[in-house]
């Protein structure tokens, strides 16, 4: 009888150290970040102006969420977003130019529970390379390993001054800005750490935001001698302004050669089978639409970016999704590869279910600008809620119109249609699942009846 039960749990024993065996590792994550990337300065959103073989590929190897939206669409609260997987007006980073003063502070994520340090405790190996352009310190919000950094929130393109590990101090370096950072990428991939355990890599470009150069000559050749008419992506509808469209391109075509260099050197280390690759911009950029040569508003132009999630072993579909999501969504998503349960107070959604051709839910979206102090952004605060057929836009300002757009008719939002009768059911339907968005993540920005 003894041997019989002895034998019985040895063989319990076995069965289940096969089983853990067997079971497939955690996926690596790598998570690439472009700077004022517009969602068409992408050939696969069907700008065939702008060159961009490697995220071209990666988008039709993974999924290309074509309606993707930044929560916030300015740098550094978009970060912060990210890192903290919560809404500005639930963290007080409102904007570059204006924090609570708590938040804005060495420990001010402290009470936070963030996306880095949560990877990390659940054996992570935590990478950060890029832009950072917040307060608190990388490696007090999670990563381990804080390769070449940016502190603030941009630079020149070429030789610029970084800083290097647990330290903000600004060492010259010679290069190209996007292909440094690449190195590091690169350098982290070569290394044994890179084997010994799952690793999160976040890398922060700074192309395409400003100055977009300068750039290698056989970057600039792609675009030399082409006209303003040339390089429009299609339909688009704004006013000319000093910068060019072949400098912003030049900046988007290095951005891409960099990732693809990040992408080979996955392949080449046998990686690219158990690494989810993501790819965001930090916002877009109105270039002239409007007579905006920035981001911060509520429109196309600068609240929707591109976003391309390559996901093997884990998406059973390819290509483009009309998914409305933003990058609220990606830090519990995140968690969930990582087999963590994200904070419940986080909003965000999972995005699996539309990696993998089933019912997601993910219908509508929501982005909002906090920041209703600063001198310079202070007038334009709102919140606006993003299906892919309808947008509505709430502004704070009880002398700003609310404004509503039929976004397959009037793609470039130039006509109204708040109060237009043929839309009411629509307006309503948006007005109560943003009154209840509100609600659920505590933002009391405009408490009206009409919301509730």
């Amino acid at each position: 009888m003894r041997r019989t039960v002895i034998l019985g749990l040895l063989g319990a024993a076995l069965a289940a150290a096969a089983g853990a065996a067997s079971a497939a590792p955690p996926p690596n994550i790598i998570f690439i970040m472009s700077d004022d990337h517009r969602w068409d300065g992408l050939g696969a959103a069907g700008n065939p102006r702008v060159m961009t073989p490697n995220l071209d590929r990666l988008a039709r190897e993974g999924v290309h969420f074509f309606q993707a939206t930044m929560h916030v669409p300015q740098c550094s609260p978009g970060r912060a977003q990210l890192l903290t997987g919560l809404p500005p007006h639930r963290t007080g980073w409102y904007s570059n130019q204006h924090r609570r003063p708590d938040v804005d502070r060495l420990d001010g994520f402290a009470r936070f529970p963030l996306l880095p340090a949560l990877l990390k405790k659940a054996g992570y190996h935590t990478v950060f390379t890029g832009k950072w352009h917040l307060t608190p310190e990388p490696w007090d919000s999670g990563f381990a390993d804080v390769r070449a950094w940016l502190p603030g929130g941009g630079g020149a393109y070429r030789d610029l001054p970084l800083a290097h590990g647990r330290s903000r101090a600004l060492k010259p370096g010679e290069g190209y800005t996007q292909e440094r950072f690449a190195d590091e990428a690169i350098g982290f991939l070569k290394s044994d750490e890179a084997v010994r355990q799952p690793f999160f890599l976040w890398v922060a470009l700074t192309a395409p935001h400003a100055p977009f150069g300068p750039n290698p000559p056989h970057i600039e050749k792609l675009y030399a001698g082409k006209s303003r008419e040339d390089l429009l992506p299609p339909g688009f509808r704004g006013e000319p302004i000093s910068t060019t469209w072949n400098r912003y391109y030049e900046s988007i075509s290095f951005m891409d050669e960099q990732v693809g260099r990040v992408l080979r050197a996955l392949k080449e280390r046998r990686l690219d089978r158990n690494t989810i690759v993501v790819f965001i911009g930090d916002n877009g950029f109105m270039m002239g639409d409007r007579g905006w040569n920035g981001k911060v508003l509520p429109y196309e132009g600068s609240v929707r970016v591109p976003l391309i999630v390559r996901a093997p072993g884990l998406a059973r579909r390819s290509g483009r999704t009309d998914a409305a999501v933003s990058s609220l969504d990606l830090p519990p998503t995140f968690l969930r590869w990582a087999g963590v349960t994200p904070p419940a107070e986080w909003p965000g959604r999972d995005l699996t279910p539309a990696l993998q051709r089933r019912r997601h839910g993910l219908d509508f979206a929501i982005s909002e600008f906090a920041d209703n102090q600063s001198a310079q952004f202070g007038e334009y605060a709102y919140r606006l809620i993003r299906t892919p057929t309808h947008k509505l836009i709430l502004w704070e300002r009880s002398d700003k119109k609310d404004e509503l757009y039929d976004l397959r008719g009037d793609p470039h939002e130039t006509r109204n249609l708040a109060g237009d009768a043929a839309l009411a059911r629509s307006e309503r339907e948006l007005r109560t699942r943003l009154g209840a968005w509100m609600k659920q993540t505590g933002d009391v920005f405009r408490d009206k009846p009409t919301l509730r």
